[in-house]
């Protein structure tokens, strides 16, 4: 089974895609660079994909931006548009010798082309596992670049007036579980939900290494902390899942998003079966636009994600089948139904089912047939989620290959890979009791397909 490309979520034409980078807006265009294989749909020669887009749904791809060359992978890093609209790109150069270090350019024309700096690496602590640079501005002026010692699991600051000069400010971690490695981390100054207040939000991703590496695989982590004298500290003594799915992973936010706001992108897959997702000749999307919050529930502080939305046809009733480009709005009152289990049926016995269970506070997502079984054997299953709340209402996006689910108005969510196939779904809800959920099933409206060159190359 191979599966089908998504309309609705940035994926490249053909070849291989994993982390977002350099996320900006700028002008009136959304642009999206990312880790890129040029040259096959399998990871390899890392160069800076490129992709731009008016509405953060359709997108249009674009000729490679930042090209590996002769000893040196183009890894991942951000970009920060001044106010001329030049644009400023920070990457990790990872060479053939064993060093990772950090690198610069700018672009005068929206990142179409790029003038890496003379005196590159900008950054260089000698070390092998030294990368992923994200450029935040600080309220009052300057910027701050965080970046990680991976196998240490530090995040390291470096402080910068100008863009150019950078004095290293401190450090964050370790921190939570051994046996990971951090990447990608980003600081966003989020708003609480119903206050005046804004809180520093450290996300993190987390990669298990080793013989005896984890099998859930890849997951992304946040902290809630403040904003010291150039560096992120906190009081929490454990990192917090950011999507309880088995597939996000790399999520960063865009620099200069409209009104201030927190705008994430992450890498839909997993580090664990990555490499065997049956997609040709593409491999790797994103996921929907996700704007970023805190809310306190029971004097905690929850991060909440909020998907940007293709727009929907009318909606029909479940049971129906509908076409695997889709967003399913779900709404009920759980004291009348107890578990409410919503399932998609596809291609030969491909199954997955979302159930909410009230009584357990839980919301669990499960993967099965003979597809998932023979992707990876650590593919199919399920995972389960705590609800913050008891209220009876789930959001369901899918889009070819990729299913998020989003409940308790955003507090909780699970993104997952899906092996439905391209065919038509069979959508259905039961619950304990006789009383049925409603489920409304609302077409994707026409979308353009996404557009690109015929074979995106290195400039």
């Amino acid at each position: 089974m191979s599966l089908p490309r998504p309309r609705f979520h940035l994926a490249p034409v053909r070849n291989w895609m994993n982390d977002p980078n350099g996320l900006v807006h700028t002008g009136d265009r959304w642009h999206a660079f990312f880790q890129y294989n040029p040259e096959g749909n399998d990871w390899g020669n890392m160069s800076w994909g490129h992709a731009s887009s008016s509405d953060l749904l359709q997108w249009e791809e674009h000729p490679v931006a930042l090209p590996h060359r002769p000893g040196e992978q183009i890894f991942s890093g951000s970009v920060v548009a001044g106010p001329d609209g030049t644009l400023t790109a920070f990457y990790t150069s990872a060479y053939d010798h064993g060093i990772q270090a950090q690198s610069r350019a700018t672009s005068a024309d929206g990142g179409f082309t790029w003038t890496p700096d003379a005196a590159n690496p900008v950054l260089d602590r000698s070390s092998s596992d030294f990368r992923d640079p994200k450029v935040v501005r600080v309220p009052g002026g300057g910027w701050l670049m965080l970046t990680v010692e991976a196998v240490e699991r530090r995040v390291v600051f470096y402080a910068s007036d100008d863009l150019v000069t950078w004095r290293e400010s401190g450090s964050f971690g370790p921190l939570g579980p051994e046996g990971v490695v951090w990447e990608c981390p980003d600081l966003v100054h989020l708003p609480v939900e119903d206050t005046a207040e804004r809180i520093w939000t450290l996300l993190l991703s987390t990669n298990p290494v080793g013989d005896d590496a984890d099998p859930a695989g890849s997951a992304m982590h946040y902290v809630v902390g403040d904003l010291e004298d150039g560096v992120f500290r906190s009081s929490s003594t454990d990192l917090r899942p950011l999507d309880h799915g088995r597939d996000f992973y790399a999520g960063v936010t865009f620099d200069s998003a409209p009104g201030g706001a927190a705008v994430m992108l992450g890498w839909m897959s997993n580090w664990r079966y990555a490499h065997v997702v049956p997609t040709s000749p593409w491999r790797g999307a994103m996921s929907l636009p996700r704007t970023l919050g805190l809310r306190r529930i029971d004097g905690a502080l929850h991060l909440v994600q909020r998907p940007l939305l293709p727009p929907t046809a009318a909606g029909d009733p479940a049971p129906l089948t509908v076409e695997p480009h889709a967003v399913l709005e779900v709404a009920w009152d759980p004291a009348a139904t107890g578990a409410v289990r919503v399932r998609l049926a596809g291609e030969g016995d491909a199954t997955v089912d979302v159930v909410h269970d009230p009584t357990a506070r839980t919301l669990t997502v499960s993967r099965a047939g003979s597809a998932a079984d023979a992707l990876h054997p650590d593919f199919s299953g399920e995972r389960t989620a705590p609800l913050a709340g008891a209220a009876g209402a789930l959001t369901l996006v899918i889009d070819g290959p990729l299913l998020e689910v989003f409940a308790d108005d955003g507090a909780t969510v699970l993104s997952h890979l899906v092996t439905l196939g391209g065919g038509p779904l069979t959508v259905s809800a039961t619950a304990e009791t006789a009383v049925v959920p409603a489920v409304r099933v609302s077409a994707v409206g026409d979308l353009a397909t996404q557009a690109g060159p015929a074979a995106p190359a290195a400039a």
